[in-house]
């Protein structure tokens, strides 16, 4: 069976169609049948009519006949009752020619039909001759007593009544005869037009009617079982729906009783299903009968919502309640209701639970010393503490909750907290805004009233921002004051250095004219006093001398010049030079070192590194011990390792063997505690890293990696220029910040700053060319040189376009002319910070 689906309009169209072809049809049938009757009766009227009027033509020929009978009778014989059945038979034709003629509705005998009429009108014809017949007779039988005399009349009806007469009324009658068979034709004729019209319309009926019908209930049929079976699905789908929802439904009839309920939610009211139907859900479900929203629902008809609430749990032995939310949703017909619920006990302990969290936030914010705000991703403060109120007493009754940033800081600025503002205001506030919607860092403001704020910005995860400022007063003063003794010890040394050494020269001047022109004239005890002045001064002067070369390290004044040295040629040199003092404690000199190893360096800060590394294998070595200078090749790298033979550095003294002043318990052996430091911040200028490796009891191996004479560029510090100081991709995203012979210290320094920027990369250089190469072939924030590297660098960073902004570090109180920008060392990573943002924000 096919399956035709169609709408439900179109098929009520159809039987309405169909309706309406049927009382057609059944209102044309009804009509025929009319016609039939019509038809039936018409014909059974004529047939009697026809019948009589034969009848009566038949019976006016018998009479006819009879009165010529009579006339001949009494032509021979007359007699009285011949006569007066002459006379009667005469009357009676008479009379029936006068029926036939006019007709008798009660006799049902119709007039004379049309297709006679013109033959009465004719004078010879039949109806003239049966005329004169019946007037013949009924004047003979006006004289019924005497028939003598008559006999002409009497040959007339006989003759008539054989002749002319006969002939008439047997015409007469075939012509009643054949009126009656033609109508009786004609209404066959109708009634087969009626029959085979019936049949026409029941054959309409049977193709236009039934069949479509026949179709239209087939398909009906269909629909049903196609309806039955997705109704079937539809019952299921709505049971699975209900059997396996998390959320309670049951349903109510129009009284409030239970009429069904899923398993959810029997589960959650703790008692089977079975057990609740036909109960009223009071007090089975809700304990109270008073405004009860079910009720309300089932009375009014309306929706119900209710946000809290409580339903009863049923535990064996006990009823206990728990909060729900639910709906409640009449059925259309007013039959009763749907509820759902759901269970938010879980929710509502955890908004408590959220709640508390919250409020020890707020107590925890309200504790802290530093200002707290938050900002919502409208950028609309939202929360704040008693703290920041108190940074900046805003106007306003309502307080500054829903105050925009951009408010928020202009208010502050036209109020007067801040200590300083720029003359364009406007300015100064979208360059702070831009600084807030980065939300990366921390600046420093300064208030009118002498304090020092931080204020540090952190982007959550809503889209907001907290803000923290913290009081930094006694911190910035602590930094401005040690800025300053910086700054004085500098110049204490700077001076210092002509203070001491022109005193210390002429003593050991003079020293040596006594012990090299006085030895006649000085006794043998005034000789040893005159070379124990020249040791000790020749020791002041190294220690001097050193304390000086640190002191130029920390303030970036010690330049360093780059050139190819050959480490083969400058180790004899170096072991030529402490030869004397290995050979005072019998220790051997060992070089192995390839002929061609050569690195970029400065060769005179080199051979200082190589002196103090040898002085000290030879004074920390034991007595005829060794001493062995190797070299070996790692990339584009050169490895100088110098073995001793000593006691080895224990694993708790490793991290202080590169300290200032640092001797490691070893105090009788002679020497200052600063070359090792000097020693490492020279290698770490020329670009290279320092370390050593050590085993108590078998000696130890100091080791440094200096770049190879084949490198393009010198890094200022092995690995880190190893990683940083490559080839990087121009496309790659973020900025660089390239520095030029600034020492591993401050390097640090400024890899931390780079991570406050942000997308921000630096690139150690140690000379000018590849640093401005590199700074050519992607986005370059800007340059930043030590002072030994400001000249080469000015002189390359001329013939650049577009050349990035150059900041010099430098001790001295003014910017170098080479320098677009200038900041002072030591190095302040917030200031530093501050420029390189401001220039950001430029860029």
């Amino acid at each position: 069976m096919r399956n035709h689906e169609a709408p439900p309009g179109r098929g009520l169209s159809i039987v309405d169609s169909l309706g309406r072809r049927s009382t057609l049809i059944f209102t044309l049938l009804a009509l025929l049948a009319g016609c039939a009757y019509y038809l039936l009766a018409s014909q059974t009227a004529d047939e009697r009519a026809s019948a009589a009027e034969i009848n009566l033509a038949g019976r006016r020929r018998m009479l006819s006949q009879h009165i010529g009978l009579l006339a001949s009778q009494l032509q021979r014989r007359p007699d009285r009752d011949d006569a007066e059945a002459l006379a009667r038979a005469a009357q009676e034709m008479a009379e029936i020619h006068q029926t036939l003629l006019e007709g008798t509705p009660d006799r049902r005998i119709r007039p004379l039909p049309q297709a006679l009429q013109a033959d009465l009108q004719a004078g010879d014809g039949a109806h003239a001759q049966i005329r004169r017949f019946i007037e013949l007779s009924q004047e003979l039988s006006r004289q019924p007593q005497d028939m003598t005399g008559q006999e002409k009349a009497l040959s007339q009806l006989v003759e008539l009544s054989r002749g002319p007469v006969l002939t008439a009324v047997d015409q007469l009658v075939g012509s009643y005869q054949r009126l009656s068979e033609n109508k009786s034709d004609a209404l066959r004729q109708q009634q087969w037009l009626v029959l085979i019209a019936a049949l026409a319309l029941l054959a309409y009926s049977a193709l236009g009617v039934l069949r479509p019908l026949i179709i239209q209930v087939r398909r009906t049929l269909a629909d049903l079982a196609s309806s039955e079976t997705a109704l079937r699905q539809t019952m299921a789908e709505n049971r699975l729906i209900l059997d396996t929802t998390d959320e309670g439904l049951f349903g109510v009839d129009r009284h409030g009783r239970i009429r069904f309920i899923n398993p959810a939610a029997a589960q959650m009211l703790g008692i089977q299903a079975r057990e609740l139907a036909g109960l009223d859900h009071h007090p089975s479900i809700i304990e109270q009968r008073d405004h009860c929203p079910i009720c309300t629902a089932l009375a009014q008809g309306s929706r119900q919502k209710i946000e809290s609430s409580v339903f009863i749990r049923h535990r064996p032995g006990e009823r206990s309640s728990f909060a729900v939310e639910y709906s409640v949703v009449p059925r259309p017909d007013g039959q009763g209701a749907v509820i759902s619920f759901r269970d938010i006990s879980a929710r509502l302990a955890a908004e408590e639970r959220v709640q508390r969290i919250r409020q020890r936030l707020v107590d925890a914010v309200e504790a802290m010393d530093d200002a707290f705000a938050l900002f919502d991703a409208d950028d609309r403060l939202s929360l704040y503490n008693l703290r920041f109120t108190e940074f900046f007493p805003l106007p306003g009754d309502s307080g500054p909750l829903g105050l925009s940033f951009a408010e928020f800081i202009s208010t502050a600025a036209r109020l007067g907290l801040y200590a300083q503002l720029p003359a364009d205001l406007d300015a100064w506030l979208e360059e702070r805004l831009a600084a807030h919607r980065t939300a990366n860092g921390s600046i420093e403001i300064a208030c009118a009233d002498g304090r020092w704020l931080r204020a540090t910005e952190r982007r959550t995860r809503e889209g907001g921002t907290v803000v923290i400022w913290s009081d930094v007063t006694h911190l910035k003063h602590a930094l401005i004051a040690a800025d300053r003794g910086s700054r004085a010890k500098s110049e204490f040394l700077s001076r210092m250095s002509h203070e001491l050494r022109t005193p210390l020269n002429a003593i050991l001047g003079f020293a040596q004219v006594l012990e090299l022109g006085g030895g006649s004239s000085l006794k043998p005890d005034q000789q040893e006093y005159v070379g124990h002045i020249l040791q000790g001064g020749r020791h002041l002067l190294s220690l001097i001398n050193e304390v000086l070369d640190l002191s130029a390290i920390e303030a970036g004044k010690l330049s360093i010049d780059h050139q190819e040295v050959n480490l083969g040629d400058l180790c004899r040199e170096c072991l030529s030079l402490i030869s004397p003092l290995a050979a005072n404690r019998d220790i051997t000199l060992r070089q192995e070192l390839p002929s061609d190893a050569t690195v970029l360096a400065d060769r005179k800060r080199l051979k200082q590194v190589l002196l103090n590394l040898l002085s000290n294998a030879i004074k920390y070595n034991r007595p005829a011990g060794e001493v062995r200078v190797e070299a070996s090749s790692d990339g584009d790298w050169l490895r100088l390792e110098v073995h001793d033979t000593g006691q080895g550095i224990s694993h708790t003294q490793a991290e202080r063997v590169f300290q200032p002043f640092e001797r490691l318990g070893r105090e009788e052996i002679e020497g200052t505690g600063i070359g090792l430091a000097i020693t490492r911040r020279l290698v770490e200028l020329m670009g290279g890293e320092i370390g050593f490796d050590s085993q108590p009891g078998q000696g130890t191996c100091f080791w440094l990696r200096l770049p190879a004479a084949c490198r393009t560029t010198v890094p200022t510090s092995g690995p880190r220029a190893s990683s940083e100081t490559a080839a990087l991709p121009a496309g790659e995203p973020g900025q660089a910040l390239i520095s030029v012979g600034v020492d591993d210290h401050h390097l640090q320094l400024l890899e931390l700053i780079c991570r406050t920027l942000g997308q921000t990369r630096l690139l150690a250089f140690a000379e000018a060319a590849p640093a401005l190469q590199a700074a050519s072939h992607q986005a370059c924030l800007a340059i930043i040189a030590a002072p030994p590297a400001l000249a080469s660098l000015q002189g390359v960073r001329d013939k650049a376009a577009g050349r990035p902004p150059l900041i010099a570090l430098s001790a001295a109180d003014t910017a170098p002319d080479a320098a677009d920008l200038h900041h002072p060392l030591p190095l302040n990573p917030r200031l530093l910070a501050r420029t390189l943002r401001e220039l950001a924000h430029a860029s």
